[in-house]
This record gives structure tokens, C-alpha cells and sequence, in this order.
């Protein structure tokens, strides 16, 4: 007697294994897409590609997934990131192969159901095969954008793929909707990088147990070592010790085996409420004739005969006839081309010919595509909480509460308005839209940096407390340990989960926000390097990242030059103009203003520069310094020039220990006749998106080479404002004597540095006194280029 089937995973599996062999047909096509495209393109990678095929479609047609091929976009669909994104023509070839198959249905049936929206604009079809690795074609390595939106992130460098996974699940779980799954694809080596420990102890912590990893476990990378010959176990001993529930199957390339796994990974019982990882092992190169590290990133020779070897079998299997079989390749591109296009036509002619198939995998995918909701009850973000993006008031920092304020007079360091800041943006979210706008996290350095304000109650409001998997998982801070790269992809992971009903207009989800110490920047730069890419060309609208470059400069003194940025923070400059926003306000009051101002704007990253020590806040008034308000536009006066008196040059100033400095000096300036503009280098790219009168005003181009610049960071990294290399030889910077600064008290350092108030009296007047020298120097420069 049969058994009667009772769990969910029991009837989804019985389902499948019925069309088994309509999936053989699928994967078949899907092997023909890879090798065909890069055998023409000869670039890319085969082995892995052609190792995952299984667990992808398994994934795909079991129902573990719930998802929509059409529209990928869906905002509680379930999300796949391809961890291992060198893979992805795995990608571009399932897609094509599915598609193909909803395009030869419509034809067939004048059914919207399986018609492309947008007229195909973001189907993959086998045509965009011909593009693969080519200018405005596919790209070489995993994107989300355009015909990959089904991807959800951007991948390929090594451990990369992976923070962002965690961060995308935690923001699902916060949301309401955990029980939207997300879906990574990794090989085993891509665990050995350090962020898939921290990965792995993250996803834990968080309590994700919406995050399933599907390991591809072949035992071979780039390099003749295999994989196992220096990294110790398996997928047991990769996990296990984490805490994650863990499947899996040494037949990774049988559908029967590979689908239980699938479904057991995405949907089995998991009463501790972690996350889980299901592996398969596989033969790197499966059925390539090219097989472990010699498939990884080579092709066969183009129409080699092992190329053609494998053609004929499928030509065997489907009765179908190449072009070109046993001929050499083509000898000019034009032909390439021409046979690439057709050899591909006919592979796909398979599932117009394989009705069965076709009708399948339409009538399969549409009814997938049913099974992914159009709201939840328990969602978070719904009704008045998905308004709080149109809210001016985040912003308008003219208008924030009194109490976000110091006074003059006041001893604060500028770090403590961040958390000031951040517990009223997030009680403000609270009491007006019932949700928290920021999520934040550090490397076990929250109320150091001072990021643990964001989940902190303003005034008399209360906060949202810490984040807790169980009991508070609303909470607005994740208790991270140190995690400082992966970090950086949680923050980054968040704000790219957008749940609005129509993400290509709005966005709805939450901005993410991670703090460390300065020197340490250059940890978070590449998850941000792939959100900054990923935000310029998706055409789903993303969230934004906070980035805190804390405890920055040489005030770091007491922790010596090991935690003190000079240099390193000089990373969160390394984006195209436009793609962040770079401010560094030097006293507490100018730090909510920067930070309305800069999150005003478009650029999907916002990093912020914050100092240790405290500095006296400083009578503006009096000092006939402009508002801290003014801090908005990127640059404004500390002093103008004196009337009535020759002009002696233009001062930059950019840090907190240094403009202190410097506003201490002010009074010996006029004392000893010294007639310097002086001008706070706030943001290079707010002071950008001023109008013209205005930056003529502030530093016209007469004022940028009759200047110098005065920063606690290195001269390198004041590119922005040093417009000349005789700029450059006057300015005063930490580095001035091109060395790493050592340790100490403060004032030991910044005397070190150079940077103390006698130094820049001294700097200053020397750079006045010689203001005729400088500029016959630049005249002389110029005049001996027009003489050529």
C-alpha cells in the first residue's frame, strides 16, 4: 500500500518527480545554451556553470522556490543572489531556456499569462546569448539589472556574494516577511574567504531562518589543488558548527536526490528557526569533457572536436543538425556571429518541437508565479509606513527639534550628534509611521562609534531597542560582533530589498547604516564598491547606506597609528563623482545638518567622517563665522577676507582637531596682519551641487591656486581641494613629512602632525608672507606653456 503523503516537502517532491523527464529536456537545452555561447564568445566560465544546473532547476520547478519569471520584481517573491557569481552564464542560459519556452506558448496561445511585460525589455531570451561578455550585452560576472533582475545583487569577487545575503533576509524578517526566502549559490570555494565566517556566524545571530544556501560541492577552483587538499571536512563541518540546519546529497547531479535536498533546505520543518544549507556533490565540468580546475574559466577551443563531440550528441538525442558540425570556426566575426546565431536558433528549436516541454514549464512557471503573494498580514512596511520617504522633514534640517542641538560654549566630541541625531530619526519614524527608517549595526563598536543611537528613544519617546531574533525583532540595532566587512554587505544587502508595490517609481524598505573606526575603511569598501555599481544601473529603486568612518584622524592619539585613519579613509572617495556623498563636519552641530543635507540627494552611499575628542562648539556669532547651517552647501566662511586690506590667499580647512585649531589662531591672525580667507571644507560633492555665484563666492578658480589646505587627514586624499601642485607644497597635513603618525595624548599627536595651534600660525604666515613668490611661480608655469 502506498504511503500517504502528509508534508508539504512530501507533495511538492511527489509532484516533481512525475516530470523528471521533462526536466532532462530542460537541462539539456539549458547545457547547450552554455556551451554553444561560450564556445562562440570564448570567455566565461563552463565548469561550475554546467555543475549547478541541477539544483537551479530544481529550485526553480519543485516549488521551493516561490517566484515569477516574468516579473522578477514581485516584491514578495523569493530572491536568488548567485554567490558564486562567475557562474552566470548557468544564469543566462536557464533563463533563455524558460523563456523560450513562455515565448513559443504565447505564440501558440494568445494568453497574457505568458506574454513578456514591458514587450520583453527584461526578458532574457537565447538572442541575448550573442551578447554574452560584450559591450551592452551580458555581463561577465552577476548584475541585477535589466534582463538579471531575477539576480539581487552583484557578484563575482570572491566572499562578496555572501554579507549581502544576510542583509537582505534580516530586512525581509524585520519587514513582516519572513517568509519571503533567500536563496544563495555558492561553492565550497567560495567559503574560505573570511567573509563567509562572518557570514555564517551573522546569519545565526540574526535568527534567519529565511536564508538557505545551495552549496555546489565539486572540489575544485581555479588552481590544479583541489579544494580538500587544504581546507579541512565538508559541508558538515562548514556549518554545523554555526548552528545551521544542514541537507544534503553525494549525487548532486540526480534529479530525485537533488530535488529532496532542494526541498528540504527551503521548506522542511526547521523548529529552531535558523538558517540552512543544502550541498550537492557535483563534478566541476559535468558532462563537458572538461572536467574539475581545467573547466573552470576556459572554454573548449572554438568548434574544437570536443565541442563538436557533445553537439552531435545532443543532435542524436533531438534529431536536430548544426551548422558547421566538424568544421573549423569561422575566420572573421561577421560569420562567427552568423553561426553562433543559428547553432543557438536550433538548440531552442527543442522546446518548439518538445510541445510537452514547452506546455510544462509555461503552465509550471505561471503556476509558481501564483504562489508568490501579493501582500502579507503580517507585513510592516504597509499603509502610512511606506510614506515616510516623501516625509521633507527627515531632512529639513532647519526645522529638527531644539534639543538636537549644542550650544555655544558646550565641550562636545562631534561622534555624540550622530546618536543624538539617529534616536530621533528613528523615534521620529516611530511615533509618525510606526516603523524604524534606519537599520544600523557595528563591529561590536555601537555605542562607540555612537550608531547605537539609532535605536535609542528621543526625549521622552522610546526607542526600538536592539534587535533580538526572538524576542525584539523590530529592533533597530543588530547585535553584531566583528563582522566589519560583512558589515558593510548587511548594511548594503538591506537597503537594496525594496517592498514597494511599484519599485521602479519608490521605495519602500529600510536604509542601512554601519560604523567602525576610520582606519579601518578600507573593510567596508568592497560591498560598497558593488552597491554604489549595482544602485547606478538597476532599474529598481534602492535604499541608502549611512557609512561611519568613525573615531577618524590622528585624534585618535591614544590608540596609536594602528586605529587612526590618515590614509585609509581616503577609500569612501574611490566612486564615481555623484555616487556618494562625502562629509566631514568638524564640531557637533554641523553633523545633522550634513546628514539631512547629504541624504537629500541621490547618491545611494552617504559617508560620514566622525572624530574622538571633544571640541568647544563654537560662538558663530561672535567669531563672525557663517551658520552651522551653512555646513549643507559643502563649504562655507570661517573668515572672510579683511576689507580694506591686501589679500594674502584662500585657507581649505577640513577636520575637527585642525579647525579647532585654527579658530583658536583667529584673533592673531588680524594681530599680525595676516589677511586669509578661510573656508570649512565640509563635502566636496554638497559644496558641487551649488549654483555658480555661489562657489565663485566661497572659492572661485583665482582662489583654489592662491590657496593651501590644512586637513588631519594625508595631502593625497585632499584632491578635491588642492588644485595645484604649489597648493600641495604649502598645505598643511598630517603626513607632512610623508611618515605614519605614531601615538600618544591628542595634543602630543596633532603636535607630531604638525597640526597644533603653532604650527598653523607659523604654516599660515609663511604661506601669506610668500603669496608673491607662489603666484610668480604659477605664472611662470603658465607663461612658459603658452611660449610653446
Amino acid at each position: 500500500m502506498a504511503r500517504t503523503i502528509t508534508s508539504g516537502v512530501e507533495r511538492l517532491f511527489a509532484d516533481s518527480a512525475s516530470t523528471f523527464p521533462l526536466w532532462e529536456v530542460t537541462k539539456d537545452v539549458v547545457d547547450e545554451f552554455i556551451d554553444l555561447s561560450l564556445n562562440y564568445r570564448q570567455s566565461g566560465h563552463p565548469g561550475g556553470s554546467r555543475s549547478k544546473v541541477h539544483l537551479l532547476l530544481a529550485l526553480m520547478l519543485s516549488g521551493a522556490m516561490r517566484w515569477d519569471l516574468l516579473r522578477p520584481w514581485r516584491r514578495f517573491g523569493d530572491r536568488v543572489i548567485l554567490s558564486a557569481g562567475h557562474t552566470v552564464p548557468l544564469i543566462y542560459a536557464t533563463l533563455a531556456t524558460l523563456n523560450e519556452a513562455m515565448r513559443v506558448r504565447h505564440e501558440r496561445t494568445p494568453d497574457e499569462r505568458f506574454a513578456f511585460p514591458f514587450d520583453g525589455k527584461f526578458a532574457l531570451t537565447w538572442e541575448d546569448l550573442l551578447g554574452l561578455r560584450r559591450h551592452g550585452g551580458l555581463p561577465g560576472h552577476a548584475e541585477m539589472a535589466g534582463k538579471t533582475l531575477f539576480l539581487k545583487w552583484n557578484t563575482g569577487p570572491s566572499g562578496h556574494g555572501m554579507p549581502p545575503t544576510v542583509g537582505e533576509a534580516v530586512a525581509l524578517k524585520i519587514a513582516g516577511a519572513e517568509e519571503v526566502k533567500v536563496f544563495a549559490v555558492e561553492g565550497e570555494g567560495g567559503l574560505t574567504p573570511g567573509a563567509s565566517h562572518e557570514t555564517r556566524n551573522s546569519a545565526w545571530g540574526l535568527g534567519l531562518s529565511n536564508l538557505v544556501f545551495l552549496l555546489d560541492w565539486n572540489d575544485f577552483g581555479i588552481d590544479v589543488n583541489a579544494v580538500s587538499s587544504v581546507v579541512h571536512g565538508g559541508p558538515r563541518d562548514w556549518f554545523e558548527p554555526y548552528g545551521w540546519r544542514v541537507v544534503g546529497t553525494e549525487q548532486g547531479s540526480e534529479w530525485d536526490d537533488v530535488t529532496k535536498v532542494v526541498l528540504e533546505a527551503a521548506r522542511g520543518d526547521n523548529p529552531a528557526r535558523v538558517p540552512s544549507v543544502g550541498w550537492f556533490r557535483t563534478r566541476k565540468g559535468r558532462g563537458y569533457l572538461k572536467y574539475d580546475y581545467a573547466s573552470h574559466g576556459t572554454a573548449h577551443a572554438m568548434n574544437s572536436e570536443l565541442f563538436w563531440q557533445l553537439r552531435k550528441e545532443f543532435q542524436k538525442k533531438y534529431g536536430v543538425q548544426y551548422e558547421g558540425v566538424d568544421e573549423d570556426a569561422p575566420t572573421d566575426a561577421a560569420a562567427v556571429r552568423a553561426q553562433a546565431r543559428r547553432n543557438l536558433e536550433i538548440a531552442a528549436s527543442v522546446l518548439h518541437t518538445r510541445r510537452d516541454v514547452s506546455d510544462y514549464l509555461s503552465d509550471r512557471l505561471v503556476e509558481i508565479a501564483g504562489t508568490v503573494p501579493d501582500d502579507l498580514p503580517t507585513f510592516f512596511l504597509g499603509g502610512r509606513a511606506k510614506d515616510i520617504f516623501k516625509d521633507e522633514r527627515i531632512c529639513d534640517y532647519e526645522r529638527y527639534p531644539e534639543a538636537i542641538w549644542a550650544k555655544p560654549g558646550d565641550k562636545k566630541p562631534n561622534r555624540a550628534a550622530l546618536a543624538t541625531w539617529g534616536s530621533w530619526v528613528n523615534t521620529f519614524a516611530k511615533t509618525e509611521y510606526g516603523r524604524p527608517l534606519f537599520i544600523a549595526m557595528s563591529a561590536d563598536l555601537a555605542e562607540s562609534t555612537n550608531i547605537a543611537g539609532f535605536m535609542k528613544g528621543f526625549g521622552d519617546a522610546p526607542g526600538w531597542g536592539w534587535y533580538q531574533r526572538d524576542t525584539n525583532v523590530h529592533g533597530a540595532l543588530l547585535p553584531q560582533q566583528i563582522t566589519e566587512f560583512t558589515n558593510s554587505g548587511v548594511a548594503c544587502g538591506i537597503a537594496s530589498v525594496n517592498l514597494a508595490e511599484d519599485p521602479f517609481s519608490e521605495f519602500n524598505g529600510f536604509w542601512g547604516a554601519c560604523s567602525t573606526y576610520g582606519a579601518f575603511s578600507y573593510l567596508k569598501y568592497g560591498e560598497m564598491r558593488l552597491f554604489s555599481q549595482l544602485a547606478q544601473d538597476c532599474e529598481l529603486r534602492v535604499g541608502k547606506v549611512l557609512w561611519v568612518a568613525g573615531h577618524s584622524g590622528p585624534e585618535t592619539a591614544e590608540d596609536s597609528r594602528t586605529h587612526f585613519g590618515i590614509f585609509e579613509t581616503g577609500v569612501t572617495q574611490l566612486f564615481p563623482d555623484g555616487a556618494v556623498i562625502d562629509v566631514h563636519p568638524w564640531e557637533y552641530n554641523e553633523v545633522p545638518v550634513v546628514l539631512g543635507a547629504a541624504l537629500r540627494q541621490k547618491a545611494p552611499i552617504v559617508a560620514l567622517h566622525l572624530t574622538r575628542p571633544n571640541v568647544d562648539i563654537p560662538d558663530r556669532k561672535a567669531l563672525g563665522m557663517d551658520s552651522h547651517f551653512a555646513a549643507a552647501r559643502g563649504a562655507y566662511f570661517i573668515r572672510r577676507y579683511r576689507a580694506g586690506q591686501p589679500r594674502m590667499g584662500t585657507i581649505f580647512v577640513q577636520g575637527t582637531s585642525t579647525t579647532a585649531n585654527l579658530v583658536k589662531i583667529l584673533p592673531q591672525l588680524d594681530e599680525r596682519g595676516l589677511n586669509v580667507k578661510i573656508v570649512a571644507a565640509i563635502s566636496p560633492q554638497l559644496f558641487a551641487l551649488q549654483d555658480q555665484r555661489y562657489r565663485d563666492e566661497i572659492a572661485s578658480a583665482a582662489d583654489r591656486v592662491d590657496a593651501m589646505v590644512i586637513s588631519n587627514r594625508a595631502r593625497r586624499v585632499m584632491r578635491d581641494w588642492i588644485d595645484h601642485p604649489v597648493v600641495a607644497e604649502y598645505s598643511l597635513t598630517s603626513d607632512w613629512d610623508d611618515r605614519w603618525r605614531t601615538g600618544g595624548t591628542v595634543d602630543e599627536v596633532i603636535a607630531e602632525a604638525h597640526l597644533s595651534p603653532q604650527h598653523l600660525l607659523a604654516g599660515i604666515e609663511r604661506f601669506a608672507r610668500e603669496r608673491p613668490q607662489r603666484l610668480a611661480r604659477i605664472r611662470d608655469a603658465v607663461d612658459a606653456a603658452l611660449s610653446d
